[in-house]
């Protein structure tokens, strides 16, 4: 073969090893093949039915997400229970909107609908009644509910008649040994009102007595607006007294224990001369016949003065009439009762 024919030859056969190299790629490279020592190429997979907005985040997912809402303001707290209750069990503590509606028309058609059950249901009546309190009646309905209040307390938890549905009427077994300190201590009531229920002229009891007792502690609470002070036994309101309170608004607010009771106290006002001193039952002792000490110099006390009953004429002190102060005594438990006063 001649050197010419040798090189067509060369060529024809390099053309024909390019073509099938060309035609090998072609292959490889369709969509689904395999390339050599590795795995097929991932797929791009849509997920229908997701819209996206700008930045690539799913809408309905941004709106799912917890955080402020749109202004920059956190979402509002919708109405209903406080979202951070007290402790659990606790109970509110007695005021013009605890337990009952609010407002003037509301406490009226309370206080109207009780009236007309004291006879026939009394414990209901009492209930009611004590909501009709608590929702700020006034006028001569407040002064007929006050009296209905005392009368029907003077019947269920005052007298010394226990009714079984009175929840606080209770009847006690005096235990071997026990004394009527000892029971007032049980039930969170004062001796001399456990000798008043039940008729006792002394101290002396015997075991396997059997006795009437009411469920304390009783509380009190203070309405400076009102000048009123209210007596409570859980939700029930016994008693309903107009006080006078002090000057330029000096009769502090708050929560208060009773710390002390003293039976006819001796005065010696604060910052005052030794010369004011008035000894124990002087018929010109401005605390009257009794002192329930609130702590700090102030207290709950009686007044030779019953014109002063609805004025700020005090140091700060709560008066009440002598025979009102001298009720309100026997009824409260020194560290156990509280005072609430309240603007």
């Amino acid at each position: 073969m001649t050197r010419l024919g040798r090189i067509v030859v060369t060529a024809v056969v390099a053309a024909v090893l390019i073509g099938l190299t060309l035609l090998a790629a072609h292959f490889l490279r369709r969509p689904g093949a395999s390339e050599p020592g590795g795995l097929a190429p991932p797929e791009t997979v849509e997920t229908p039915g997701v819209p996206f907005t700008e930045g690539g985040e799913a809408a309905d997912e941004k709106a799912a997400a917890p955080g402020p809402a749109a202004g920059g303001k956190k979402p509002v707290q919708p109405s209903g229970a406080d979202p951070s209750p007290g402790p659990a069990g606790e109970k509110p503590t007695p005021g013009p909107e605890a337990g009952g509606p609010s407002g003037e028309p509301a406490a009226a058609e309370l206080a109207t609908t009780a009236l007309a059950m004291v006879d026939d249901r009394p414990i209901v009546a009492q209930k009611r009644l004590s909501e009709a309190v608590r929702a700020g009646v006034r006028g001569d309905l407040a002064v007929r509910v006050n009296e209905a209040i005392r009368n029907l307390a003077d019947r269920l938890q005052l007298s010394r008649t226990c009714r079984p549905q009175d929840p606080y009427s209770k009847t006690c077994t005096v235990q071997a040994g026990e004394t009527l300190t000892a029971i007032g201590q049980r039930f969170l009531i004062s001796y001399p009102l456990v000798m008043k229920l039940n008729g006792l002229e002394t101290t002396a009891i015997r075991a396997g007595q059997k006795l009437k007792v009411v469920q304390g502690p009783v509380h009190l609470e203070v309405l400076k607006s009102r000048f009123e002070l209210r007596v409570w036994m859980d939700e029930v309101c016994l008693r309903v007294y107009p006080v006078a309170l002090g000057t330029n608004n000096s009769t502090p607010e708050g929560t208060f224990n009773v710390k002390n009771k003293i039976l006819n106290p001796p005065y010696q006002p604060q910052h005052k001369p030794r010369s004011e001193y008035r000894a124990a039952g002087a018929s010109d002792n401005p605390l009257g016949t009794r002192w329930i000490d609130l702590g700090n110099h102030y207290g709950i006390h009686g007044t030779i003065e019953p014109e002063s009953i609805g004025h700020d004429v005090s140091e700060g002190c709560i008066r009440l009439y002598n025979r009102h102060v001298e009720e309100v005594y026997d009824l409260v438990v020194v560290g156990a009762s509280k005072v609430y006063i309240r603007p």
